[in-house]
């Protein structure tokens, strides 16, 4: 069994880093760079470092495929350098802001602007960047204004409403027809399910400060996190996200504020869910494993329900699962991008990578994998290509400032759920807040 340490609200909300603005300042929009994307900087030969975030799994597969291009390719050495979530953005702002950033860089899509209008990224576009077998659409995500396409999709995950169907058998209810429910109907639902199980067990976690949530309440009302750079959402349409919320904690179908403040700073097999106590969370997609390999229980993906009254109109999203990019400071950019390349579309990457970082977004190498995969891993997968033709368009980026976004949500929704802020109230500091961040 493997132990996962990071923290739910970590790998729901990807919340910023306070030295980042400060830190990247030093770089500035006009920042000079080493950067060669001449035929002088040698792809055959170079000294590379490389940055991701996540587990020991993460660390281990990676290694491995460093280790395989470095045979095939001689005078090519790749130095890892990964790192635990709550500190990597801190020690990446800090080495960008120093010149010292490594090549190849794990990207956020909430800090893709913060780097790029900073200059602190290459522009993939002019460096051979090969998306040439991505699946439609897919090779578009990770471009930033006069910046360019600073960042390239590693991987697409969707977010679910992951459902413990051995807890449903349990309580004597029936699983719900997800193409059709709604908000609504997950609430009566989960207090269902409170009411037939034992004291300390939940039809559903609490979402006040869980961004996905958020995020998927704004596209079914017609808006979004960010529309043109500028805020997509104003008072009235977060008090009615709230209002919901709010209605929630009223019933019991989830945890207590105290409760749920303690699950969401806890790691997924000490969480809620992870212990069998929680019917239903809202993930990821590639979460999945991670939740299968700390709980015996059966689980099934479901689409999100619709806002009220408006069943089927689920508005779902592929999350480009992270990014990846090249350091404007990189003395080996043609290299860098070499090594992105054989990452994303070489079958020898695939075979040890798998969907660990989401579904490949190269359509003949996410095929490779899907006939390797079994289990849950499969299941997630036919999940993602079912829901795919139901998508909409990806989120916008967020702007410089935006990715405050996740780290006011936490404080504002716990503010809300220990009742120190109504719904208006809530609100309303959300919308002044974010405007002030982004302006």
């Amino acid at each position: 069994m493997r132990t996962l340490r990071l923290p739910r609200r970590h790998a729901l909300a990807l919340g910023g880093a306070t030295a980042l603005g400060a830190a990247l300042t030093a770089c500035g929009p006009n920042a000079s760079s080493s950067s060669k994307t001449g035929s002088d900087s040698d792809a055959d030969g170079a000294a590379l470092r490389m940055t991701w975030w996540g587990g020991d799994k993460r660390a281990a597969i990676t290694q491995e495929v460093i280790d395989l291009y470095e045979g095939e390719n001689d005078g090519v050495t790749i130095t890892a350098e990964p790192a635990d979530f709550s500190s990597y953005w801190d020690k990446l702002a800090t080495q960008t802001a120093a010149g010292d950033a490594p090549d190849i860089i794990q990207m956020e899509e909430a800090f893709l602007a913060e780097y790029a209008e900073r200059g602190a990224l290459l522009d993939l576009s002019t460096a051979g960047l090969d998306t040439s077998g991505f699946t439609e659409g897919l090779a578009d995500a990770g471009t930033v204004g006069d910046a360019g396409k600073v960042g390239v999709r590693g991987g697409s995950n969707a977010p679910i409403m992951l459902v413990n169907v051995s807890l449903f058998e349990k309580a004597g209810i029936d699983l719900p027809d997800d193409t059709t429910w709604t908000w609504d109907d997950q609430l009566e639902i989960a207090k269902a399910i409170t009411d037939a199980t034992e004291d300390g067990t939940y039809g559903t976690g609490q979402f006040s400060v869980n961004p996905v949530v958020f995020r998927a309440w704004m596209r079914q009302h017609g808006k979004a996190l960010w529309t043109d750079g500028a805020l997509g959402f104003d008072v009235a349409d977060a008090t009615g996200f709230f209002e919901h919320i709010g209605a929630m904690f009223d019933s019991g179908a989830g945890p207590d504020a105290s409760l749920t403040q303690e699950d969401y700073a806890s790691s997924i097999e000490q969480s809620l869910f992870g212990t069998g106590r929680q019917g239903m969370t809202v993930a990821w997609s590639n979460q999945t494993v991670a939740f299968t390999d700390v709980l015996s229980d059966e689980l099934r993906l479901m689409r999100l329900p619709a806002a009220p009254g408006d069943g089927g109109n689920h508005q779902m999203w592929l999350k480009a699962g992270m990014f990846w990019s090249v350091a404007s400071s990189s003395a080996n950019p043609e290299a860098a991008v070499a090594f992105i390349n054989y990452f994303l579309n070489s079958s020898e990457a695939a075979e040890h990578l798998g969907v660990e970082r989401g579904l490949p977004p190269n359509t003949e190498i996410r095929e490779e994998v899907k006939g390797r995969l079994e289990g849950i891993e499969l299941e997630t997968l036919e999940f993602v290509d079912e829901i795919t033709p139901e998508v909409g368009a990806d989120p916008e980026l967020a702007p410089q400032g935006g990715s405050q976004f996740e780290s006011l949500l936490n404080r504002v929704g716990e503010s809300f759920m220990f009742r120190q802020l109504d719904a208006a109230g809530a609100a309303k500091q959300m919308v002044d807040e974010l405007t002030a961040a982004i302006a």
